[in-house]
C-alpha cells in the first residue's frame, strides 16, 4: 500500500508543472541556499512544500530549520508569489535582509532565527499585511523599526538580540491581533512598548517585563531580566476559606449596588444638564425656527435675517453645488465674526416627477434628524454646525467660516503657482484628517460614516488645520456633476472605493479608500482627476501609485515642488500609507486609528 501511494505521488508530480516562474526560481533558490537537491523537480526537495491548482504547481511553504546554510538570503524568493512561508532558523545566512521578499505578498510566517544577518530591515516588507508571525531574533540587524507599520494580522513578534536602535514605534498598539511582542537585547531601543490589549499578552523589553496589569515584576540578576515569580504562602484552613469568601462576595455585592446607584444619579444629572442646556440654546424651539449648537450665536435673533424672504440676496456666494449655494456673512452683533451659510434647497427649477419629490422628501427628513445629532458633535479637526434655520421654501446650515478655504483650493492654488504649501503643512493636514477620521468612525456614539471624503470637504483654519465638513450629511447632501446621480449613491469619482459599485454600501473602510486618495494627492499635488493620469497605462492615480511604488524610483510620485527639502523618505512613507489604505481588499486597509498611528511617526 505505502508502494502504491508513493507510486501515486510520483505519477501526479510527473504529469504536473510546477508554474514557470516558481520552478525557475526555486531552482535558484535552493542553489543559493547551497542545499544539493537532486530530486527531478525542485517541489520534492526536502522541506519545500508545494500545491497545485489543476495541472500548475506553486511553492507555498519553505522549511529548513538547522540546515547548516549558509552565504547570502536569496534575493530570487522574491519570484515566488504564493509562498504562505519562509522559515530558515538556526542556520548561518548573512549578508542584508533582501527587500525582495516583499514580493511575496501572501506570505503568512517570515522565521529568520538565529542567523547572522545584518543592515537594515528594508521599509518594504511593511507591504506583507497577510503576516502572522515574523522572527528575526538572534542576528546582527541594525537600524530603526520604521518597517513596523501596519501589520492587521501580525500575532507573534521578535526581534530580540539584535542591535536595532531609536524609538519604539507608538504604531505597534494599532496592531490589534498581536499576542506576544520581543524587544529583548537591543540596547539601544527606547520608548514604551505599547500595552496590547487582549489578556494573557505580555510585552517584554531588555531590563523591563510588562504584564497586561502593567506592573514592572523585573528583577536584575547577572547583567539579565528576570521575571520575579511571587512566594508561597501557606494555604489557609477552610474556616479562612469560607469566612474570606463570605467578605468578597459582600464586597463585591457592596460595590455592584454603589456602581448601580452612582450610575442612575450620574444618568438623571447628565439628562437634566442637557434638557437645560437645549433649551437655553433653542433646541426645542418649533420646527420653524432656528436650532442653535455654539454659544458663538448668543442670541436666536442673531439669526432672525435667515427667515426673511430676500436673507441672501445681498450675500456672497463664496460656493456652489447641486444642491445650492454657500454664502459669507458677518454675524449680526458680533462684529467681524464671518460665518459661512449653505443653502439646502428642497425645491428643484422644475417640477420634479413623483420619484424625485419621494427622494428629495425623504432626503430633508433625513437630514433634519442627523442635524440633530452633528450638530453636538466637536473635535478640533471637525468643522462644527453652529446652527440650523429651517424654512418652508429651503435649510441654512450655519458653519464657522475658514479663512483659507478648502484643501481642494489650496492644492488648486499651489498647482497654479500662486502659492506654497510646504512639507510639514501637508502632513500637518494628513494628520489632522485622520483624527478627525478617527473621532467619526471610532470615539463618537453613533459611529459615522462621512461617505464623500475629498479634498473639497477639508476646510483649513487660520493655523492650516485640517477641519473635516459635511460628515453625517454627505449621503444626504449629492453635489451635482461630480457625484454620481441615482437612488442613495453618494461619493465622488476618483474617491470611492472599488467595492462600493458591487455592493452599494459605505463602510469605515470605504473612508479609509478616501482618505488614501487624499493622501497621494498631498504628496503628489495631483487630483484623480488631473489629465497626467489619462495619458498613463493605468489612468487612474491608485494604479498608477501602486506600480510607482513598487517600481525601481519611487520618488517619482513625489510632488516635484516638495523634492530637495531632505523630507523626501518621509513623504514615501505617506505614500506607503497611501497604498494601504487603498488596496482592493477592504478588509486588509488598515483603520482610521491604525493610519492616525501610522502618521504619528513621522516627525519633521
Amino acid at each position: 500500500m505505502a508502494g502504491s501511494s508513493v507510486l501515486l505521488l510520483l505519477l501526479f508530480i510527473s504529469i504536473s508543472t510546477v508554474h514557470s516562474s516558481d520552478s525557475t526560481a526555486l531552482r535558484r533558490v535552493i542553489s543559493d541556499l547551497g542545499l544539493h537537491s537532486h530530486a527531478e523537480h525542485p517541489c520534492q526537495t526536502s522541506g519545500v512544500t508545494c500545491q497545485s491548482r489543476g495541472s500548475i504547481l506553486f511553492t507555498t511553504r519553505i522549511r529548513l530549520p538547522s540546515r547548516r546554510l549558509s552565504g547570502s538570503m536569496p534575493a530570487s524568493v522574491g519570484l515566488l508569489s504564493e509562498l504562505r512561508e519562509l522559515s530558515l532558523p538556526n542556520n548561518r545566512l548573512s549578508g542584508a535582509f533582501p527587500s525582495e521578499i516583499a514580493n511575496c505578498v501572501k506570505l503568512e510566517t517570515l522565521n529568520l532565527r538565529n542567523n547572522r544577518l545584518s543592515g537594515g530591515v528594508p521599509i518594504e516588507v511593511s507591504s506583507l499585511l497577510r503576516l502572522r508571525s515574523l522572527d528575526l531574533s538572534s542576528n546582527r540587524l541594525s537600524g530603526d523599526l520604521n518597517f513596523l507599520v501596519h501589520f492587521p494580522n501580525l500575532e507573534n513578534l521578535s526581534l530580540a538580540d539584535n542591535f536595532f536602535s531609536g524609538r519604539i514605534p507608538l504604531t505597534l498598539s494599532s496592531f490589534r491581533n498581536l499576542v506576544s511582542i520581543d524587544l529583548s537585547g537591543n540596547q539601544n531601543l527606547h520608548g514604551d512598548v505599547p500595552r496590547l490589549e487582549n489578556s494573557l499578552r505580555r510585552s517584554l523589553l531588555q531590563n523591563r517585563y510588562l504584564t497586561e496589569s502593567g506592573h514592572n515584576l523585573t528583577k536584575s540578576h547577572g547583567g539579565g531580566s528576570i521575571v520575579a515569580a511571587p512566594a508561597l504562602s501557606p494555604l489557609p484552613s477552610p474556616h479562612h476559606q469560607d469566612k474570606n469568601k463570605n467578605k468578597v462576595r459582600n464586597w463585591i455585592l457592596g460595590f455592584i449596588a454603589g456602581v448601580l446607584a452612582g450610575m442612575v444619579c450620574g444618568l438623571s444629572m447628565t439628562i437634566f444638564f442637557r434638557v437645560s442646556l437645549n433649551c437655553i440654546r433653542g433646541r426645542y424651539k418649533n420646527s420653524g425656527g432656528p436650532s442653535i449648537f455654539s454659544p458663538i450665536i448668543k442670541n436666536v435673533g442673531d439669526l432672525s435675517f435667515l427667515e426673511k424672504d430676500d436673507a441672501i440676496s445681498s450675500l456672497e456666494i463664496i460656493g456652489r453645488g447641486g444642491c445650492g449655494e454657500v454664502y459669507r456673512a458677518e454675524l449680526p452683533n458680533n462684529p467681524g465674526k464671518l460665518i459661512a451659510i449653505k443653502k439646502i434647497n428642497k425645491t428643484i427649477d422644475r417640477e420634479p416627477c413623483e420619484e424625485e419629490s419621494k427622494q428629495l422628501n425623504k432626503a430633508m427628513k433625513q437630514m433634519r434628524a442627523e442635524i440633530q445629532t452633528v450638530g453636538h458633535i466637536r473635535h478640533r479637526n471637525l468643522l462644527p454646525l453652529i446652527a440650523h434655520v429651517a424654512r418652508a421654501d429651503c435649510s441654512f446650515l450655519v458653519y464657522e467660516f475658514m479663512n483659507n478655504g478648502s484643501l481642494h483650493d489650496a492644492i488648486k492654488r499651489v498647482s497654479e503657482g500662486s502659492t506654497e504649501l510646504g512639507w510639514n503643512v501637508r502632513l500637518n493636514i494628513a494628520k489632522g484628517i485622520a483624527a478627525g477620521l478617527e473621532y467619526l468612525h471610532i470615539h463618537h456614539k453613533p459611529h459615522i460614516i462621512h461617505r464623500d471624503l475629498k479634498p473639497a470637504n477639508i476646510l483649513l483654519d487660520d493655523n492650516m488645520e485640517a477641519r473635516i465638513t459635511d460628515f453625517g450629511l454627505a449621503k444626504e447632501l449629492p453635489d451635482a456633476n461630480t457625484h454620481i446621480t441615482g437612488s442613495s449613491l453618494a461619493g465622488t469619482f476618483g474617491y470611492i472605493a472599488p467595492e462600493y459599485h458591487g455592493t452599494m454600501k459605505f463602510t469605515t473602510k470605504s473612508d479609509i479608500y478616501s482618505f488614501g486618495v487624499i493622501l497621494a494627492v498631498l504628496v503628489t499635488g495631483k487630483f484623480p482627476n488631473d489629465e497626467f493620469f489619462e495619458e498613463t497605462d493605468e489612468m487612474s492615480v491608485v494604479k498608477w501609485l501602486h506600480n510607482v511604488m513598487s517600481s525601481g524610483d519611487p520618488t517619482r510620485a513625489i510632488d516635484p515642488r516638495l523634492l530637495g527639502n531632505g523630507h523626501e523618505e518621509q513623504m514615501l512613507l505617506v505614500l506607503r500609507i497611501a497604498c494601504f489604505c487603498t488596496v482592493t481588499e477592504p478588509k486588509d486597509r488598515p483603520s482610521s486609528k491604525d493610519v492616525r498611528l501610522m502618521l504619528a511617526q513621522i516627525q519633521i
